[in-house]
C-alpha cells in the first residue's frame, strides 16, 4: 500500500507563454478586464488532421497532458482524471446558435458530441488509448481540487501507481459578458488548461510531494484558520485577485490564524476561472522546484525577498465563499 503522493511534471497554457516561465521574472501585464490564452503551437504533438476537429479548450488539454506525460517519461497513465468547471462552451455555444439558425435540421453532430463536459477526459483516454479510470469533476471553482482529491486517495491507497490529473476551462466571449453579471468578485477573467502527472512511486522525476488535499463546505473562518500551524502552514498562496468582494474571506482567514504566514498572490499573474486554482497549484510547484519565490508573486503589502530555504508551500482557494480548498505540498 502506498502512502505518499509525488508531483513528476506539470503544463500550463494560460495568457502567460505556454511551456516557458517567462512569467516567473517577466510576466505579461494586461491592463483589459477579459484575455484569452495565448495559443500553443501544437505542431509535432498533434496531427493537423486531428487539431482541424477540435476546439480550442480540446486542443489546449490534449496539448498540456501529451506535454506533461512526455516530460515525465510516462508513456501510459493509469487514470485520466479531470476538472473543469463549464467544459467546452465554445462547442456548446456554436450548436446551439446552430439549432436556432436551422431549427433541428442539418445539426452537425460533431459540435453536440463535443460539448459535454466528460468530452475532455475521453479525448485525451482515446488518443492515448488508455482504458484504465476516466472520470470528470465539475464543481464550479473547485473542479481541480476535486480532480486531485480524488487521484491523491487512490494513489495513497494503492489503487493507482499514476494519474494524469488537469483542469481546463475556456471563456468565450459572451461568457465573458456573462461572467460579469454571475461573478462580479472576479477581475481579471481569463482561461486555463494544466496537466500534471502525479505518482505515488519516488523517483528522481519527482518535483514536490502532495502531503494534504482537503475540501470543506461553507466552514467557518476560525474552523478552517484552526487547519493551519507555523510547521506545516509558513507560506500561503492565496487565491486573492484584488476584488474586494473575492478576498475579503480570505482577510478574515488571516484575521484569524494565531500567527504571521508569508502570503503569495498568483491570480494577479493569470487571471480568474473556474480553472483559476490549478494555476496556483502549477505556480506552488515552479516555486518549490525553483528555490524562489517572483517578486508579482508576493502581496502588495508583503515585498520583501523571502531567503529561506521554502520547504512547502499551502495553497488556500474558495468557490463564491462556500467551497474552500486546502493543498500542502512539500519539497522533496
Amino acid at each position: 500500500m502506498a502512502d505518499r503522493c509525488f508531483v513528476n511534471s506539470i503544463v500550463q497554457v494560460s495568457c502567460q507563454p505556454p511551456l516557458y516561465d517567462t512569467w516567473f521574472d517577466s510576466p505579461c501585464i494586461y491592463e483589459e478586464r477579459y484575455v484569452r490564452a495565448l495559443e500553443p503551437d501544437t505542431k509535432g504533438l498533434i496531427s493537423p488532421s486531428e487539431t482541424r476537429r477540435m476546439s480550442r479548450i480540446l486542443k489546449r488539454a490534449v496539448y498540456t497532458s501529451l506535454t506533461a506525460l512526455n516530460d515525465a517519461e510516462t508513456d501510459m497513465p493509469d487514470a485520466v482524471i479531470t476538472g473543469t468547471g463549464m467544459g467546452c462552451m465554445e462547442n456548446s455555444e456554436n450548436f446551439l446558435v446552430d439549432l436556432c439558425r436551422y431549427g433541428e435540421q442539418c445539426l452537425k453532430p460533431t459540435l453536440f458530441m463535443q460539448s459535454t463536459h466528460n468530452t475532455i477526459s475521453s479525448l485525451i483516454a482515446i488518443i492515448l488509448k488508455c482504458h484504465g479510470y476516466n472520470n470528470t469533476y465539475s464543481h464550479k471553482g473547485i473542479s481541480f481540487e476535486s480532480s486531485l482529491l480524488d487521484a491523491w486517495v487512490q494513489l495513497k491507497s494503492g489503487m493507482l501507481r499514476n494519474a494524469l490529473v488537469g483542469a481546463h476551462d475556456e471563456v468565450t466571449p459572451f461568457m465573458s459578458l456573462a461572467m460579469k453579471k454571475t461573478h462580479p468578485e472576479y477581475s481579471m477573467v481569463s482561461e486555463a488548461s494544466v496537466s500534471a502527472v502525479v505518482t505515488s512511486e519516488k523517483s528522481e522525476k519527482n518535483i514536490c510531494e502532495i502531503t494534504d488535499v482537503k475540501i470543506l463546505y461553507r466552514p467557518e473562518y476560525k474552523e478552517f484558520a484552526n487547519l493551519l500551524n507555523p510547521g506545516d502552514d509558513e507560506i500561503l498562496l492565496l487565491g486573492v485577485n484584488g476584488n474586494a468582494l473575492n478576498d475579503a474571506h480570505y482577510t478574515k482567514v488571516l484575521e484569524t490564524v494565531t500567527y504571521s504566514p508569508l502570503t503569495l498572490q498568483y491570480k494577479n499573474i493569470f487571471g480568474d476561472n473556474f480553472s483559476a486554482p490549478a494555476l496556483g497549484f502549477y505556480a506552488a510547484v515552479n516555486v518549490l522546484e525553483k528555490q524562489r519565490i517572483p517578486s508579482a508573486m508576493m502581496l502588495k503589502d508583503r515585498r520583501e525577498t523571502y531567503t529561506d530555504d521554502i520547504r512547502g508551500i499551502t495553497i488556500l482557494n474558495h468557490s463564491d465563499g462556500n467551497a474552500w480548498s486546502l493543498i500542502r505540498l512539500r519539497r522533496i
